[in-house]
């Protein structure tokens, strides 16, 4: 008979969850407008942006281009997937994209580049094996490139790209973070280049000051990929002002054996440079050209803004004049609202306006269509490295964002970083610290301290912490706005747990009403009416105090405050997948859950009593001393009249622990012992520790953070005493 039940729970609960995989809510998202970070009129372009389709595995999305390739366009609701607009803010785990090569392609090299991923990518083009994996990358926002040997396409054909997601490394490293969900986000450009043997890559620039004199030097690399040389090379750089060059210069490089990549360095001086500034953001353009003999030909055109940033004595100062930051901080969420509109520069101007002269970007680094729209607007941009509440032992070497720091610095409007957010003081963590200061240089570095007396291992004057929702400092402040309140996500929870309580009420006062019963009774095969009752009403409370408990527990879930502060919201996507699900099945999914232990209990008890009761009577009759639940019921109702979450939790807590020696005496009575009711829940509790020993980094880091903020309180207390 338990056997049987058992089973019918387990089948229930796995329904659920099938329910609840069938009605999930993935990320949304928005579509977002993106720009190119650099310009050639010599590489032929295909924008990948716009529509792809989405899947949930990579063996899903192969399968049903492969029948659509064959002409077999009737997919299931179950394979067919859906459509998705690249860039975008929604977490995907695969997406694909059709494409077709013009044949005049197929005697260049191709190279495919994505801006702005987020996650571990594994990418491949025509199918799904190992020798059809055109790369793998670990995407932290900048721009990653992947080479595709010619052969590899089908010319005159599609050619279907496929590219896998996963957790990203950040957030695998956070705090408590994992590797769920396998998902992850493209926010940047997308494109396919067909470039030659020979080209230039994205250069480095740094400015040197003479009085008005500047001296530019250019630093790049030739990347060779064909297997034979075919130099000598002519470098050209032309600096103008967008109508005459102001200053040029020419170098020949020679080709080198072994060499797939040679440094070049172009050096210019201009005598009257006309430098960035806020209220004249001036922007020259700098062109490059690479050729050879053959008549092979590549080429660059970026903007370029001269200007200096420093810190001194606590101030900034912006080519060398002193300013006062009046900052505004942009979530995440207020970005996407704004690049899926294209109001970028309008909202800038409008900052502008108001007197702002910077904005932080919270938790992302800003695309260069940012970039590239302050830098004409004359606005400064402070971003942030995705280093954030991370266990010194789990700390990345910052030279791993060496390439997206060169390639964002080229913008003058970045002044400056914030290389940690939520670190602890140990010696780990203030070497990276200082290690990051020289990876951002010359732009200014920041740690972010989450308790004002931690050591950073950089100056104080670089060390900012949160003040409500601003970051202040002797240069100014960043204002981030009214922080969101968390809410109550569960939308019927206050009719739910108000109809649950009175619920409850009424079958505690049947449960009083009815006939009072004992343990030998459970196995009487021909119960009275009065005691048919009796158990009628005891399963009924049975079941309305589980589902209070999955109640709260649901509660507890769509209650946790990720939204309160906007500086560490995004850090936890796997509580915000959560929350955008269906409670009532969470509620339901719960309720099973507790069911199905609450057996499993039962059954491992019940061969160590005498008579071997029956399992449900054995349920009821236990339940007697649950019957105060529904004073945690009515706590749960009251919520919305002010009282804690925290309240109806501690309760039920504190009511078991003082009604356990009165179950105990109950087992005892009957001859039985109440340690094999501890088995079940023993193993829940030592299986939780084990889980919780993989985060035994994180609980030092805990440890480590909240330390000197117990010591500071208790200072203050003895100082009080």
């Amino acid at each position: 008979m338990f056997n049987r039940r058992f089973m019918f729970f387990i089948v229930l609960w796995l329904l659920t969850l099938g329910t609840l995989w069938w009605s999930w809510q993935g990320s949304i998202g928005e579509s977002l407008y993106a720009e190119q970070s650099g310009i050639s009129s010599a590489r032929f372009t295909q924008n990948l942006n716009g529509n792809w389709s989405r899947f949930s595995s990579l063996r899903q999305a192969w399968t049903t281009e492969s029948e659509r390739s064959q002409g077999i366009t009737n997919q299931s609701f179950l394979t067919k997937g859906s459509s998705l607009a690249l860039p975008s803010s929604a977490r995907f785990s695969v997406v694909t994209k059709r494409l077709q090569i013009p044949g005049e392609w197929s005697s260049r090299t191709m190279l495919l580049t994505f801006n702005g991923v987020q996650g571990h990518a594994n990418v491949y083009l025509n199918g799904i094996s190992n020798s059809q994996k055109i790369g793998e990358f670990e995407g932290s926002g900048g721009a990653n490139e992947l080479e595709i040997f010619p052969k590899a396409f089908r010319y005159g054909e599609d050619n279907i790209l496929l590219v896998e997601l996963t957790g990203s490394a950040e957030q695998r490293a956070t705090l408590f973070g994992s590797s769920w969900p396998k998902s992850g986000y493209i926010k940047g450009d997308i494109r396919l280049d067909a470039v030659v043997e020979t080209t230039i890559v994205p250069p480095q620039v740094s400015v040197n000051w003479f009085e008005n004199a500047a001296q530019i030097t250019v630093s790049t690399d030739l990347l060779h990929r064909g297997f034979a040389q075919e130099g000598p090379w002519t470098v050209y750089g032309v600096i103008s002002d967008g109508s005459a060059g102001l200053a040029e210069q020419t170098l020949i490089v020679d080709p080198q054996e072994s060499a797939d990549r040679q440094p070049v360095t172009l050096t210019f001086t201009l005598p009257d440079a006309r430098r960035w500034t806020i209220e004249d953001p001036f922007l020259y353009q700098l062109h490059l050209t690479v050729t050879n003999n053959k008549g092979d030909l590549d080429d660059l055109s970026l903007p370029l803004g001269l200007r200096t940033v420093s810190l001194e004595s606590g101030n900034w100062k912006l080519n060398n004049q002193t300013i006062i930051i009046s900052g505004e901080a942009l979530t995440p969420q207020e970005e996407y609202r704004l690049r899926n509109s294209g109001e970028l520069e309008s909202w800038l101007i409008s900052e502008r306006q108001k007197g702002k002269n910077l904005i932080y970007f919270i938790g992302q680094l800003p695309d260069e269509i940012w970039l590239r729209t302050a830098d004409r607007v004359g606005i400064g941009v402070w971003a942030e490295l995705p280093v954030e509440l991370v266990p010194s032992k789990r700390l990345p070497q910052p030279d791993v964002f060496r390439n997206v720091i060169k390639e964002k610095m080229f913008h003058p409007s970045l002044w400056a970083w914030t290389v940690g957010k939520g670190l602890d003081s140990g010696e780990l963590a203030q070497t990276y610290f200082q290690q990051a200061e020289k990876e951002v240089q010359p732009n200014l570095a920041f740690a972010l301290k989450l308790i004002p007396n931690l050591r950073s291992g950089l100056s104080e004057e670089q060390s900012i912490f949160i003040e409500g929702p601003m970051i202040k400092g002797v240069w100014g402040e960043v204002n981030v706005g009214t922080p969101s309140s968390a809410g109550v996500r569960w939308d019927k929870e206050q009719i739910f747990a108000g109809t649950w309580a009175i619920l409850m009420v009424f079958l505690a006062w049947m449960n009083i009403r009815s006939v009072t019963w004992r343990y030998k009774e459970i196995g009487d095969k021909k119960p009275k009416r009065r005691l048919r009752n009796a158990w009628l009403w005891n399963g009924l409370f049975v079941i309305a105090r589980v589902c209070m408990v999955a109640g709260l527990l649901t509660s507890g879930l769509f209650r946790i405050p990720i939204h309160v502060n906007p500086w560490f919201s995004h850090l936890w996507p796997g509580i915000q997948l959560l929350q955008a699900q269906s409670p009532w099945l969470i509620w339901v999914m719960f309720a099973e859950l507790i069911i199905f232990i609450r057996l499993l209990q039962i059954g491992v008890v019940i061969p160590h009593l005498p008579d071997t009761p029956h399992e449900v009577g054995l349920i009821y009759w236990l339940e007697r001393r649950y019957r105060w639940a529904v004073f945690i019921a009515i706590g749960w109702a009251l919520m919305p009249w002010g009282i804690p979450y925290y309240v109806p939790i501690l309760g039920y807590i504190l009511l078991v622990c003082l009604f356990m020696p009165i179950r105990i005496h109950d087992i005892h009575r009957i001859g039985g012992h109440y340690r094999q009711f501890l088995w079940v829940p023993g193993i829940i509790v030592a299986s939780l520790f084990v889980c919780a020993l993989f985060y035994l980094a994180d609980w030092f880091f805990l440890w480590n953070m909240l330390k000197p903020l117990t010591e500071s309180i208790i200072q203050q207390l003895q100082t009080l005493w």
